[in-house]
């Protein structure tokens, strides 16, 4: 039986170069799929003209939100753009579409330097709850920045932490509704990490579409995508946070990230932003370091 799959392009602009990418997109989809621009606006925001000529779903920033999910959209310094909190755009379309089966969603800076149908179509038997590149548990990567963010309500083991990267993936309808479940009962931490664990810890099925990491099957090692998952930008590779593109590669059939035109001001705020990060995450290894080492000094001092 089909299911029906609802395809999110996720932006946060639509000019007439996103126009070209969503128009592009949609034409490599399978028949049943139905295409949606997913757009977050703040308040009073015009919705761009060229939206008005596609599907579209707006969510603004108040309705994101979500008084149920009160450890992830509480408190007076909520920022959507930080702390990994921009799954509540695909939630707020998937809360009111549960109609749906499937959902793929493709981020804005997204490429495939083929015919998207192939990507598609290589998973359109698959069952897996939650596809997702860069798939991983703590133990394989445990300096990844946003482990301690993660809180759930119970404790659980490193193995149990899983974390991604998630500029495209595919959720089924139980994948998300684990993840709606997880915030309803107080989990806590980046999106990235939350996803897949809470998944895993519901029973559901997790796959890697491509890359080397340990949820790839061997039949796709190497396929659709590349990255460097011990690099704090997962580069160099075709699927990266940073550093940008200007455009995909010519090595075919693979998802390229991130791909978006140059603008001076806003890529010297985000070099801003991403080397506050690197150096806080720096100081958070050293800091575990030097207090392991006190601790275990202490342990030798001791009569």
């Amino acid at each position: 039986m089909t299911c029906r799959t609802a395809l999110l392009f996720q932006t946060h602009f639509f000019d007439r170069g996103a126009a070209r990418v969503f128009a592009r997109l949609r034409r490599g989809l399978p028949a049943h799929y139905e295409p949606w621009v997913l757009i977050h606006l703040p308040p009073g925001a015009p919705v761009p003209p060229l939206l008005q000529r596609v599907p579209h779903h707006v969510a603004r920033t108040p309705e994101l939100r979500f008084p149920p999910y009160v450890t992830k959209c509480g408190g007076a310094d909520w920022n959507l753009w930080n702390g990994g909190h921009t799954d509540l755009v695909p939630l707020h379309f998937l809360r009111a579409h549960p109609e749906y089966d499937r959902a793929w969603l493709v981020e804005y800076d997204v490429r495939f330097s083929g015919p998207w149908y192939r990507f598609f179509g290589a998973f359109e038997d698959h069952p897996a709850d939650f596809i997702v590149p860069v798939l991983r548990r703590r133990t394989d990567q445990p300096d990844w920045m946003w482990w301690h963010t993660l809180r759930p309500p119970v404790p659980l083991a490193e193995e149990e932490m899983l974390c991604a990267f998630m500029p495209v993936w595919r959720v089924s309808r139980a994948g998300w509704q684990a993840v709606d479940a997880a915030w309803r009962a107080g989990w806590a931490g980046h999106s990235e990490t939350v996803w897949p664990t809470a998944i895993a810890r519901a029973g559901l099925t997790l796959l890697d579409p491509g890359g080397d990491g340990p949820f790839t099957p061997p039949a796709l090692r190497g396929r659709f995508y590349s990255s460097t998952m011990q690099d704090i930008g997962l580069a160099p590779g075709t699927l990266m946070w940073k550093p940008p593109l200007l455009r995909a590669g010519s090595r075919p059939d693979m998802l390229w990230h991130p791909v978006k035109p140059f603008w001076p001001r806003v890529e010297l705020r985000q070099a801003v932003r991403d080397l506050r990060m690197d150096l806080g995450a720096a100081r958070r290894r050293l800091f575990a370091r030097l207090l392991s080492r006190g601790v275990g000094e202490a342990g030798r001092a001791a009569p």
